[in-house]
């Protein structure tokens, strides 16, 4: 071993460093782009098929039963969108959150090469701000985003029915149409705060 390293000091030492920096590189990859001058996030979602009743209008990957619930999903997760939120105002999530105030959101899709309304596509007649995406839960989030799904159902779980009442409380089932045609492949979304 001594030998290959004294023959090779430096290409061992680079090869090191690149592993490294290829490491740490991966776990920084986010999904949401983040404008914090622009205070806005983009994100891809898609459109959802279930026929379940809805409540949200985009669904990230957090809570697995709520997705049927969401008139789009995202492939990002719930702790994407939360740091994204934070990195724009580290407040932001937390008054949102606790409703302790109602942010003027600006909810747009990339649609034709350029961004347009959601307004323009879909109508939800009693929808409330709150109800763009499930922001997330100090009590439930550590106990549900590192629970294993496939192994633990959380249906089986006792604090699910708990979880479920927690998320749901006090939204309303959103009455939407569209108005325009929505593509049904991933489609861009911004979100400007």
């Amino acid at each position: 071993m001594i030998l290959i390293l004294k023959k090779f000091p430096y290409s061992i030492i680079i090869l090191t460093i690149f592993l490294l920096f290829c490491c740490k590189k991966e776990k920084n990859i986010s999904t949401i782009e983040i404008d914090k001058e622009n205070r806005t996030i983009i994100f891809s979602a898609k459109l959802n098929h279930s026929k379940e009743k809805k409540y949200f209008l985009f669904y990230f990957k957090s809570y697995p039963w709520l997705k049927s619930h969401c008139i789009f999903t995202s492939s990002s997760k719930l702790k994407e969108l939360q740091t994204a939120i934070a990195s724009i105002d580290w407040q932001l999530w937390d008054k949102i959150y606790t409703q302790k105030f109602l942010p003027e959101l600006k909810i747009e899709i990339f649609f034709n090469n350029q961004w347009e309304n959601l307004k323009n596509f879909l109508l939800i007649k009693n929808f409330d701000i709150y109800q763009t995406a499930f922001w997330g839960s100090p009590i439930y989030d550590d106990i549900v985003l590192y629970r294993n799904y496939k192994s633990f159902p959380c249906e089986t779980c006792k604090i699910f029915p708990l979880e479920k009442d927690v998320v749901l409380k006090d939204k309303k089932i959103l009455n939407y149409r569209f108005i325009k045609k929505i593509p049904d492949s991933e489609n861009k979304f911004r979100i400007k705060f």
